[in-house]
């Protein structure tokens, strides 16, 4: 019944920046493209990963489907080197909380 991909959407203020944000943060970016005048493009954390996370500004949303444009996801990515990951981050904005060691490593 379901596929073994698996798709996430995210809506934000400005698709260019945040796509800067994540290419350096280390994902692919693996498609970008408009839709109604608005940019939109797709991601994923590693190239062989089955999860897909499109990022669309939070205005379009606002027309298409004004009742989850306002959704806020809680997204959990696994990775071997939390601090590593933490520290480079870190270095792409002044938002990074700190790592918690409680209940798991988390930041």
């Amino acid at each position: 019944m379901f596929r073994k991909d698996f798709g996430l959407m995210l809506y934000v203020a400005d698709v260019a920046a945040e796509k800067v944000f994540w290419s350096e943060a280390g994902f692919v970016i693996i498609s970008e493209s408009e839709m109604m005048g608005f940019d939109t493009f797709d991601m994923k954390p590693h190239a062989d990963s089955t999860v897909t996370i499109t990022v669309f500004a939070k205005e379009f949303i606002q027309q298409v489907s004004p009742e989850v444009a306002d959704n806020v996801p809680s997204i959990l990515f696994e990775v071997d080197e939390i601090e590593a990951l933490h520290e480079n981050i870190s270095a792409l904005t002044d938002t990074c909380s700190p790592v918690t060691e409680m209940p798991f490593k988390i930041f």
